[in-house]
């Protein structure tokens, strides 16, 4: 049974007609007669009593027309509501990330400037309230499988020093060189984990002296001599490095990506692409800068 078949059962009822019907719905008479007919075998129940051209309902054909038409307006009102609902949250995108970055103040600053119909609801990793939750945009250090991935940028990682301590001039360390220095570290998120394992690799056993989120602490107390810190090339946008000296990792550099990732369902919804050609100029512009 489908709703196709209750409608043209419902229209049949009005009209009480089977050939005025067909051109009211646009569909051949012996379609809609085959339709009427099969609805009545699948029931087990006449509907209409029938006379040459023209039928009635008969009484379980009244009974069921008053509890299809009931039925089938709930539909109609939730096919409307989920509409109005889709309209209303198509203007509303969730931005995932895997910890909070200095970029954002400037990214939505952005956003808002190019798309201000759009409103901004960010989610951190590790803090959704389930495991369902919704988003439709992450930013991520690796592409997401079977998601559409942008690369926004590649971006070096380096190890930042205070100034009154150094006196060399090659501006260069190598990673087995850090255990004469305390670690100044973020709290847990992809950055810290990455340097933890190439220092792991390096033989150095990472036991961080001071640990905390705020990237401005983080750059004070190293200023203070109270450590080193890693800092990423442009993802710490806006943070005072006064003070303090950046040194490249020898004998290779070090580097992180960063990604945009959606699935192509979200892709598809209103704004979707929009919202990812503003992201990606915005991070053109930042290392442009």
């Amino acid at each position: 049974m489908r709703l196709l078949q209750l409608n043209y059962f419902l229209n049949v009822a009005v009209t009480q007609n089977i050939s005025r019907s067909a051109r009211t719905l646009n569909v051949s008479q012996p379609s809609l007669s085959r339709s009427i007919h099969d609805l009545e075998a699948e029931l087990g129940v006449p509907l209409f009593t029938r006379n040459g051209h023209s039928l009635a309902l008969n009484d379980a054909g009244r009974r069921f027309a008053i509890q299809v038409r009931a039925g089938l307006n709930e539909v109609n009102h939730a096919v409307r509501d989920l509409h109005r609902f889709s309209e209303i949250n198509s203007n509303q995108v969730t931005l995932r990330f895997e910890s909070s970055t200095a970029v954002l103040p400037g990214l939505l600053e952005r956003l808002d400037s190019e798309l201000p119909m759009i409103h901004i609801h960010l989610m951190q990793n590790g803090f959704e309230q389930d495991r369902l939750h919704h988003y439709d945009f992450e930013f991520t250090t690796k592409p997401v499988f079977n998601n559409r991935n942008f690369h926004l940028l590649k971006e070096e990682i380096i190890a930042r020093f205070p100034k009154a301590h150094c006196k060399t001039s090659d501006m260069e360390v190598h990673p087995e060189e850090l255990v004469k220095w305390p670690l100044i570290m973020t709290e847990s998120n992809p950055l810290r984990d990455q340097m933890t394992s190439m220092l792991q690799q390096a033989g150095v056993t990472v036991r961080p002296s001071f640990v905390t989120g705020d990237r401005q602490t983080i750059l004070g107390l190293v200023r203070a001599g109270q450590g080193i810190c890693f800092m990423p090339q442009y993802s710490w946008a806006g943070t005072d490095v006064s003070g303090t000296v950046a040194y490249h990792f020898a004998p290779q550099k070090v580097f992180r990506n960063i990604y945009l990732s959606a699935t192509e369902s979200t892709m598809r919804l209103p704004y979707r692409s929009e919202i990812a050609d503003a992201i990606q100029r915005y991070f053109v512009d930042l290392v442009a800068d």
